[in-house]
């Protein structure tokens, strides 16, 4: 089997995509769906995150310590 770089592979798909069958452009969607709501969910929960350090809202060593040591009770 031959090595195929990124853009070669693309190009690929791209040529075969309009013979391919209903099934296979519905898992190729649903790969590519699932993708971008897990990219938006992290980039989502980034910027909470930075909003929370910026207005202070955090947590000391300390309390995390305390906080993970009373979630294995």
């Amino acid at each position: 089997m031959e090595v195929m770089n990124v853009v070669e592979k693309r190009d690929f798909i791209h040529s075969r995509l309009h013979r391919a069958n209903e099934r296979t452009i519905n898992e190729f969607y649903e790969k590519l769906h699932k993708e971008e709501v897990l990219k938006e969910k992290l980039e989502n929960r980034a910027l909470k995150a930075e909003k929370d350090i910026q207005s202070g809202r955090v947590f000391s060593r300390g309390e995390i310590e305390q906080r993970t040591a009373n979630l294995s009770r």
